[in-house]
């Protein structure tokens, strides 16, 4: 039984992990408050990259104490280099023509890239070198299902809540270099990933029949960690082994992160929605001594406040108050707006800001957040979610244990025969509050 599925170090968590993160902070921080305004003129500037060679650049199993001596000062001027490339350039300073891509997984490889910057369409296909669709490999198919996605109204729709002007997209062709068993690393090295002013999509990720769909829905998860400020715990944000699972205990502003972006992914996918609601009836939790070691639990063995350290059910919580509050989306993406001052936020910011600003809300947003955390919290966590206004002390007042009785979803009906509130097992009309199915 599928109880989750995996994302690699999104959001730019790798970057995180290096020194010159810490640089990028405090630039992150200084635009953050020289930026009162919100842009509606957000821009995609997309570069094709494609792999030219695998480069060996430290000698692996060096003998004698010359070679290690040789080794261990070029790994620490590799390290320099590949922080500044991984952290900066790629990041801010992309450029075009030949360039370097410093593995991630081995320390001692690199890429040689050739990266140029994509004019329309007719040119993308140019670039990689088929005359027509048929031709392409289904990961570059992918590729362009995510350039034609950038111009949707979905996408459209979200460039007035993005505080960016321009927002740089690498689309790396990896084809010739998928074969595990003869580049084990590159599906990882160019997995997925927003690190803010970049989103980076790449073929191997997605080099089956009919990934098209799961890659944009990929592309607008990232896009939304692009418009995001919100910084998550520093001190291992994903667990131990720095990936995450949609059903993973974490931490709230890391659950909160990835809950956002997941919460998009499912505004426009009905799939989604079916895929997030089922995906939490387990709960993983990694084990604090070895990485990757899960144990599965059942959510009602949680307390409410781990429950909502979990970014599957963060995405639900805010799915349903978009679908089922009235004009709830758009109420949803105001209090996320109004509070992107707030770098260190939560879920808890957002619910507090929305039952501050639709007090007649109250109700229907504390009555989501009670049935998705099982009714365990107490009053007094409560209030950190919905505030102490009158009509918060009602429903705190009037509230019942979490039902196991049917409730009407905005995605579809939840039978009464299933354990937990969120499972979805029906059909849906796929309709998107954003307009696309």
């Amino acid at each position: 039984m599928q109880i989750g599925y995996a994302t690699r170090k999104a959001g730019g968590a790798a970057v995180q992990k290096r020194f010159l993160g810490l640089l990028v902070l405090f630039m992150v921080i200084g635009f953050v408050f020289s930026s009162a305004e919100v842009s509606a003129d957000t821009e995609f500037d997309f570069y094709y990259q494609c792999i030219e060679k695998v480069v060996q650049i430290n000698n692996p199993e060096p003998k004698g104490w010359w070679e290690k001596t040789k080794a261990l000062v070029k790994s620490g001027v590799n390290t320099v280099k590949r922080t500044w490339e991984s952290t900066v350039t790629r990041n801010y300073a992309l450029g075009e023509g030949s360039k370097r891509w410093y593995s991630d997984e081995d320390h001692d490889i690199a890429y040689d890239v050739k990266r140029v910057k994509v004019k329309n369409e007719k040119h993308l296909l140019e670039l990689m070198g088929v005359a027509d669709e048929s031709k392409m490999t289904d990961g570059q198919k992918a590729l362009l299902a995510v350039y034609r996605h950038s111009t949707s109204q979905n996408i459209k729709d979200r460039m007035k809540y993005s505080f960016r002007n321009k927002i740089n997209v690498i689309l790396s062709d990896t084809t010739g270099f998928d074969n595990p068993a003869d580049y084990p690393h590159v599906t990882r090295d160019f997995w997925p990933y927003s690190s803010g002013a970049t989103i980076q999509m790449s073929s191997g990720r997605y080099n089956w029949p009919g990934s098209e769909d799961t890659a944009r829905s990929t592309f607008v998860h990232e896009f939304a960690h692009s418009f995001d400020r919100t910084i998550k715990e520093f001190i291992k944000p994903y667990g131990k082994d720095g990936s995450h699972f949609a059903n993973e205990l974490t931490r709230p502003r890391t659950a909160f992160v990835e809950g956002w972006a997941q919460f998009n992914e499912m505004l426009d996918s009905s799939d989604k929605v079916r895929q997030i609601n089922n995906t939490i009836t387990w709960v993983k939790i990694e084990d604090k001594n070895k990485a990757g070691t899960y144990t599965n639990v059942e959510p009602d063995t949680l307390t409410g406040k781990e429950l909502l350290s979990v970014e599957g059910i963060n995405a639900v919580i805010l799915h349903r108050i978009a679908t089922e509050v009235p004009d709830g989306k758009d109420k949803v993406f105001s209090a996320f707006t109004s509070t992107s001052w707030k770098l260190f936020r939560s879920l808890k910011t957002i619910t507090s800001q929305l039952c501050k600003k639709n007090p007649d809300n109250i109700a229907a947003i504390a009555r989501i957040i009670d049935e998705q955390t099982l009714g365990k919290l107490s009053d007094n966590e409560f209030k950190e979610y919905i505030g102490s206004s009158d009509a918060a002390k009602e429903f705190l007042k009037n509230r019942g244990n979490a039902t196991e009785e049917a409730v009407e979803a905005g995605s579809g009906e939840v039978k009464a025969t299933l354990k937990y509130p969120w499972q979805i097992d029906v059909k849906t009309d796929g309709s998107s509050p954003f307009g696309v199915k």
